[in-house]
């Protein structure tokens, strides 16, 4: 059972989730693990470290809590935050060494994009597979001995999602807007604040079911309903000129870079909207490790019974697609890579080396260059 201060602070940590939450990175122990308990590691935001923990409440296993800045595994992980380093550490230093007997560490599937597996392996001797994608399904793919079910492994963006980011981005608008007008105008505030906090939620429920210029739609119904609500209030040519721009801005900010800050689509400043996911089946031996990470599943093992036939991995939901790179980081065959139309690449390496910024973007394509 969540205790009352435990909600209130995960409610804090939802609204504010963009600020750094670190928490002491180490070693916790759940239940009572003993020598051949199983060993999951995370970063050190606090909001999942304590989901880590309370999803394997009923379980005995070891939780090495890795340094990532403060930052969700996915956003650290793609920022250079958590990556092979911050995880041979944390494995190292822990003490995890000498409470268990093996050497198999499970961490989050959202990681791959900063943490390469094999790397870990031949660094420090801890062999590495990468878990279901929410902490949630930890103990049903402990029970399964590591087998992943396909809904293990994507990310489903679901209403409780979707209603965390609509908090994420909708509170701290409602926080700016209000606290402003209340300064200057105080009767404004109130109106301002549910502005911003609806608009949000409108935003992270439908936007990505908009069909046409979405943001135009978006900013257009908006502004409507603004201005009708104004109207209906008996304000004046100021309040409904307010109304019509915080309407407007809003609409920018929350949707400036809305597939970067959810699992829909590839994020919309990647720089180059060309780049493309390309399998070289040549060059693919059946490893499987991008079928293991990819957060949206666009790959396909061998139906059974082919595999010792034809053991090579099959791209056939490419449309699905964020661009994330997980599945070229993994791949120790260097069979993936990202092109596009023009018949320029992004070879493996550059994908390995190279992070997002905060807009989705890579600070280097082929030979170095940004990919525009």
């Amino acid at each position: 059972m969540i205790r009352p201060g435990e909600i209130a602070r995960e409610g804090i940590q939802t609204v504010l989730r963009m600020l750094p939450w670190p928490t002491r990175a180490g070693l916790r122990s759940v239940g009572s693990p003993d020598e051949w308990s199983p060993v999951v590691v995370t970063g050190n935001y606090d909001l999942t470290v304590r989901r880590v923990l309370r999803a394997l409440r009923r379980v005995d296993a070891w939780v090495v809590v890795a340094p990532s800045a403060g930052i969700n595994v996915w956003c650290a992980a793609a920022g250079g935050h958590f990556t092979t380093h911050q995880v041979v550490t944390a494995l190292k230093t822990s003490g995890v060494d000498r409470r268990v007997r093996h050497r198999r560490a499970i961490l989050p599937q959202l990681a791959a994009t900063g943490v390469l597996a094999r790397e870990v392996s031949r660094r420090c001797g801890w062999r590495v597979r990468f878990g279901p994608v929410y902490a949630e399904d930890l103990p049903r793919y402990l029970a399964q001995d590591g087998k992943k079910s396909d809904d293990m492994r994507r990310v489903r963006f679901d209403l409780r999602e979707r209603l965390e980011m609509a908090a994420a981005w909708g509170g701290p608008a409602a926080l700016l807007l209000g606290g402003g007008a209340a300064g200057l105008k105080p009767a404004w505030a109130l109106p301002l604040a549910a502005q911003g906090a609806l608009l949000a939620l409108a935003v992270f429920l439908a936007y990505d079911r908009l069909p046409g210029p979405r943001r135009l739609l978006l900013g257009g119904s908006a502004l409507a309903a603004s201005a009708l609500a104004v109207t209906l209030a008996g304000g004046g040519l100021a309040a409904l000129t307010v109304a019509a721009l915080s309407s407007v801005l809003l609409t920018g900010v929350l949707t400036f870079d809305y597939e970067g800050s959810t699992p829909l689509e590839g994020a919309s400043f990647f720089e180059g909207q060309d780049w493309h996911i390309t399998l070289d089946r040549e060059r693919c031996q059946g490893v499987y490790s991008c079928w293991e990470v990819c957060p949206e599943a666009c790959f396909e093992k061998p139906e059974p019974g082919r595999e010792a036939v034809e053991r090579k991995v099959d791209l056939v939901h490419d449309d699905r697609c964020i661009r994330c790179g997980a599945c070229i980081v993994q791949c120790p065959m260097d069979a993936l890579h990202f092109s596009d139309g023009a018949g320029r690449t992004i070879p493996p390496d550059v994908i390995r080396r190279f992070k997002l910024n905060l807009l989705g973007r890579r600070v280097a394509g082929p030979d170095g260059a940004s990919p525009d």
